[in-house]
């Protein structure tokens, strides 16, 4: 990786410039270089938070918590060198300096350790008005929301921690379809270089929204490979490259990502055989809900194109390729049918309403998402 600015400080920052900068960078750690590059610190998030615990202010200098003697590497270590030598000293942050202690470089050892890449694009659908959370939405698209600010931190977009998550799973091509307020959205993302990806946008704002599922008619030649969709209103730990894999080797149509959910009943559940009684239940009863996330196979694009219709939702494509009849597309054979179902046993919240953001606000600043 090349050296980011946002990465280092002057030894006469502030601890305030130093939480700020490590907010900003998301690298949880900051280096400290004087005015000749040369490395004289480094500043993590823990080292931020022990040193407010012990009383130090947000005013005083970064060099009161700094650590003065960090582990480095030469300049010209590879990444393959690095990997033992930072699990072995169990450091995530490895600065490269030249014989001169000037800072040339930083390896990450998160990024060391990423998957390769996968050709598999991701959609991700990003053009909903939040209309459950009131006013938050009226001048903030909901994927724009923050969460993790619990606390008094800065927090980060929603979607933004889901655009690095799926980095991290191996997924490098983006799409974005966005609607309310998508220009918002695309001048905070940009084309993705930022976050170690690339991503292009798609309006659906020509007259009437098409849908969850109608707008991906637009791919239909622009990808060979199974896909992933989903919300852009979701946080999750889902492994979603255990999830393509799981759609591979079903040879399925559509994998629906699945989580579950527990309904709260008023009333004790009657299992009942005719006019006999056969149990009970509890009052809570566990069922399987739709998470919001699925894989496509190309193939089903050809289906969305042929109906034509003015809005379709995920659900109803679903709900459709479920039909028998309706996977006989003239002129295509031997192609997949089936519509499977995922278990996604990770963490999933669907950030719906304003107690859903809360826990999100909650769960990220306490480091589930992490």
């Amino acid at each position: 990786m090349s050296l980011n600015p946002g990465l280092v400080l002057s030894p006469s920052a502030s601890l305030r410039e130093a939480l700020e900068a490590i907010t900003k960078n998301g690298r949880q750690a900051v280096f400290v270089a004087d005015d000749g590059g040369r490395l004289v610190g480094l500043v993590t998030d823990g080292d931020v938070r022990r040193g407010l615990l012990r009383g130090v202010s947000l005013d005083a200098g970064v060099t009161d918590v700094m650590n003065r003697r960090p582990v480095a590497g030469p300049a010209d270590l590879s990444g393959d060198e690095a990997i033992p030598f930072m699990q072995q000293r169990a450091i995530r942050h490895l600065p490269l300096i030249d014989r001169e202690r000037r800072l040339v470089d930083v390896l990450f050892l998160d990024e060391l350790l990423r998957p390769s890449a996968l050709p598999n694009a991701a959609v991700i659908m990003a053009g909903g008005f939040g209309r459950r959370l009131g006013a938050l939405t009226r001048d903030t698209p909901k994927p724009l929301l923050k969460v993790g600010t619990y606390g008094g931190r800065s927090g980060r977009p929603l979607l933004e921690i889901m655009v690095e998550r799926l980095r991290d799973a191996g997924f490098r091509h983006l799409c974005l379809v966005v609607n309310y307020m998508g220009t918002m959205i695309e001048a905070h993302f940009g084309n993705g270089t930022s976050l170690g990806v690339s991503i292009e946008y798609m309006y659906d704002d020509d007259g009437q929204p098409r849908g969850t599922a109608g707008k991906l008619a637009d791919f239909r030649g622009h990808v060979d490979q199974s896909f992933l969709v989903m919300n852009g209103d979701i946080l999750t730990k889902c492994d979603f490259r255990a999830m393509l894999e799981f759609h591979e080797r079903h040879t399925a149509a559509i994998t629906v990502g699945m989580v579950p959910y527990t309904v709260d009943v008023p009333f004790g559940v009657l299992e009942i055989d005719g006019e006999r009684l056969i149990g009970m239940r509890e009052k809570q009863a566990p069922v399987m809900i739709n998470a919001g996330i699925y894989v496509l196979h190309p193939w089903v694009l050809e289906h969305v194109r042929r109906w034509e219709e003015p809005r379709l939702d995920m659900p109803g494509l679903i709900e459709r390729m479920m039909m028998p009849e309706q996977n006989d597309l003239a002129g295509v054979v031997a192609q997949p049918s089936k519509v499977v179902a995922f278990p996604i046993r990770e963490y999933w919240l669907d950030v719906g309403r304003p107690d859903d953001l809360e826990k999100a606000d909650r769960d990220v600043a306490e480091g589930l998402l992490e």
